[in-house]
């Protein structure tokens, strides 16, 4: 039997239709050798808020983890810094727009959010490692 679609596979499909996503490849939870993207789960805890019929409020925390050239020269630098603040913008449009992702049965989405910006997160060699951290929300029914 197939195993059931979590939450982190609608959100890689979500941002895979983001139509400037450089290279189209975006990992889940790790990424590659060379220049690539990936959607990393972030601990938190998942119940915002209970209901007397057992449904909830939750949150889903994640992160958009890139792989990027990087040096000395500010052109590198500001590219990187380009593309994230894109990615910041589509997701507040889609967030005001309640263009959400599907996230299966039971579940609707309430709202999707950065609730860290862009930051570098560690360099070896010529490439760089940046993340930027997004929350979910959305309604468990029972």
């Amino acid at each position: 039997m197939a195993q059931a679609k979590q939450i982190i596979d609608y959100i890689r499909d979500f941002i895979l239709a983001c139509s400037f996503l450089q290279g189209g490849k975006v990992n889940v939870d790790g990424l590659g050798v060379d220049m690539s993207y990936s959607v990393d789960p972030l601990p938190c805890g998942p119940v915002l808020k209970k209901y007397t019929d057992g449904g909830a409020v939750k949150q889903f925390q994640f992160a958009l983890v890139s792989r990027e050239p990087y040096s000395a020269d500010e052109r590198e630098c500001i590219k990187s810094s380009g593309f994230y603040k894109q990615f910041e913008e589509w997701i507040n449009q889609k967030d005001r727009t309640k263009d959400l992702p599907d996230i299966g049965n039971k579940k609707t989405p309430l709202s999707i959010s950065i609730i860290q910006d862009r930051y570098l997160y560690g360099t070896d060699s010529s490439l760089a490692k940046y993340e930027i951290q997004c929350r979910l929300e959305y309604e468990q029914e029972v």
